[in-house]
């Protein structure tokens, strides 16, 4: 089988098993669901949240594709007894001829926004330009927070968004909380150098913080950068708010941290499930469209060799039938060409044999029509005695299938059946000397 030939069915044999491929790059939607499993009772608490956007009419729960049966009593709406919200607001304070906005535009919003904070919700303040300035940590303390916001001046320069940004992203990873949200107020301008919103998007997720990105535009042409703003909102299961004219939708101003808020949690048991399992939580909604959002639990293990063989048989049944499909076909294939192949070459006759009286018996198989004998390595029959000449006797075959022999002028002479000849027909088991060399030579 030639290269390329086994090179596309190693291919075809690989495509037909797809458990053995790569795990695919997980979504924001991971981030939106967390699950962790408790050994000592084996329940799974699930806190999951989803976008504004949708609205939700029912839950259920899939664990390896198998659909768990919730009561009403396994589903709690956010916040659970123990559960805490971590929301740091990140005000840009860059450009003092934006002071209008930030003194009094941000000051009124972060008043309105954290004048009703729930006890579940510690609540930060920080400015930024250049670098991140914390006015006060994430805490419950209202009255720290409202002192904060007196301290938000327009007093900065450059604004370097994105390493600010991740900046107080660590800050959230680093806070006790089930949930992390961050506030980012800002035109959205940019003078970052090293950091981008990828660099952000990635940070966000694997730290599972949701953004609200509200935009301030000071003119028309800083628009374009509010994008800056809203995309990090939309690729974080967040919100995004245009407030330059200072106008917000009544549900946002009654829960502005409802971006963050939005579900609760869900508790099922984990004894029947082994191993690394997907955990998908599907939300029925108002349009009949599913929503699903899935993440990956460590279950314990607790299944036997001979359990998990035949588990992993069951599960990959047809993956299985089609590698060993694929795998006869590729039998089939090299054994037929093997097959033509053996036909195209041309066969190998042997015609005889010469047999030599020494002890070993050695046999030159002959197998063409004209075959040299003598002492020189050239020879097709190599005999390496002195008595021997260079090139000593030929035997030839006929076209009509007999043999003879000739001398090639050798020193010694040739003696068939113990008589000297200088050319002859040979027959079967005839005696042939060659020097001090006796050979039979017989037919096939």
């Amino acid at each position: 089988m030639n290269w390329l030939s086994s090179q596309w069915m190693i291919c075809v044999i690989l495509s037909m098993f797809p458990f053995l491929g790569f795990a695919q790059t997980a979504d924001i939607r991971q981030s939106a669901l967390q699950c962790q499993l408790e050994a000592s009772s084996e329940l799974v608490q699930c806190d999951y949240r989803y976008p504004l956007n949708i609205e939700v009419k029912d839950i259920s729960v899939k664990v390896g594709g198998q659909t768990i049966k919730l009561e009403p009593t396994d589903i709690a709406l956010y916040p659970a007894p123990g559960q805490t919200s971590a929301i740091l607001i990140l005000v840009d304070v860059s450009d003092p001829r934006r002071r209008e906005t930030v003194e009094k535009k941000y000051v009124k919003l972060i008043k309105d926004m954290v004048a009703d904070q729930k006890p579940h919700q510690l609540i930060g303040i920080a400015g930024f330009d250049s670098e991140l300035n914390l006015l006060t940590p994430m805490s419950a303390d209202h009255d720290a927070l409202m002192d904060a916001v007196t301290k938000i001046k327009a007093t900065g320069a450059a604004t370097e968004y994105y390493k600010n940004i991740l900046t107080a992203i660590e800050l959230l990873k680093k806070t006790d909380a089930t949930r992390k949200g961050l506030v980012i107020m800002s035109d959205g301008k940019d003078e970052d150098k090293a950091y981008n919103r990828d660099d952000v998007l990635k940070a966000a997720k694997d730290a599972g913080v949701a953004i609200l990105g509200i935009g301030f535009e000071e003119r028309l042409s800083d628009s374009p950068y509010l994008q800056n703003v809203q995309k990090l909102a939309i690729e974080t299961f967040g919100q995004y708010y245009d407030g330059s004219e200072g106008k917000y939708p009544a549900s946002f101003l009654n829960q502005p941290f409802a971006f963050l808020e939005t579900g609760g949690r869900v508790t099922f048991k984990g004894n029947k499930f082994n191993a690394a399992q997907d955990v998908t939580l599907v939300l029925g909604t108002k349009n009949d469209k599913p929503f699903e959002i899935t993440t990956r639990v460590e279950f314990p293990d607790k299944r036997s060799s001979g359990e998990k063989f035949k588990e992993f048989v069951k599960r990959n049944m047809l993956s299985l039938l089609l590698g060993l499909v694929a795998l006869i076909a590729v039998i089939a294939y090299a054994m037929y060409y093997l097959k033509k192949r053996k036909e195209t070459q041309p066969q190998v006759i042997e015609y005889g044999y010469l047999e030599e009286l020494s002890g070993a018996k050695t046999r030159h198989i002959l197998t063409k029509t004209a075959v040299r004998i003598g002492r020189s390595i050239d020879n097709d029959v190599h005999l390496a005695n002195d008595s021997i000449s260079t090139h000593h006797a030929e035997i030839h075959r006929r076209r009509e299938g007999d043999f003879y022999i000739v001398d090639l002028s050798s020193t010694n002479g040739v003696f068939v059946n113990e008589e000297k000849v200088t050319q002859t027909e040979l027959s079967d088991g005839d005696l042939i000397e060659l020097g001090e060399v006796r050979l039979h030579f017989y037919i096939n």
